[in-house]
């Protein structure tokens, strides 16, 4: 599995001009918590930078500003780490981990925005892949109770249908 299969392909994006309050008004009314800024606001401008909620507050804490007064491009991260469709899981848990970011955009090969991945995302897979992990181990002891044909007499233990025990061969004696 990799990162194209778990990403949210649709992408919130604003322009760098865009002032922040009508950032907030978008991320409320998208119910997001980060959006993609980019360079222009034409459907395949590249990657400029990224917005978390966060970022807006803290902008207008540390410059005693007005929200309207404030542009996206003053708030935002302008050094985000992005991913491709093809990375896998592992490798981005492992870039996240070293950046110390909870999204990271991903981008096509000409750095144009596709898609948004997050810490959240990424749990909700490796949970569902746990589960189909338990699963299988739950189901395994009763395979193995349904496909027994025999018991040892000395132990007890139950040995697989097609098995041949030492002692059929012969050669369980010298043991």
């Amino acid at each position: 599995m990799n990162i194209g299969q778990i990403c949210r392909g649709r992408v919130v994006k604003v322009p760098q001009s865009t002032p922040l309050s009508e950032v907030a008004r978008v991320m409320s009314a998208e119910h997001v918590g980060a959006v993609i800024v980019t360079d222009g606001s034409h459907q395949q401008a590249p990657l400029s930078g990224i917005i978390t909620d966060r970022d807006i507050v803290n902008a207008q804490l540390d410059q005693a500003k007005d929200l309207a007064s404030l542009s996206a491009g003053d708030a935002m991260t302008k050094h985000v780490l992005t991913l491709t469709r093809d990375e896998s899981i592992d490798g981005a848990i492992a870039h996240m981990r070293a950046r110390n970011v909870r999204r990271a955009p991903v981008v096509s090969a000409d750095g144009v925005p596709i898609g948004l991945v997050s810490v959240d995302d990424l749990i909700g897979q490796l949970s569902f892949d746990l589960c189909e992990i338990a699963s299988m181990v739950a189901r395994q002891p009763q395979r193995e109770r349904d496909t027994c044909v025999g018991h040892c007499g000395d132990c007890g233990s139950s040995a697989p249908a097609g098995a041949v025990s030492l002692f059929t061969l012969g050669i369980g004696d010298s043991l």
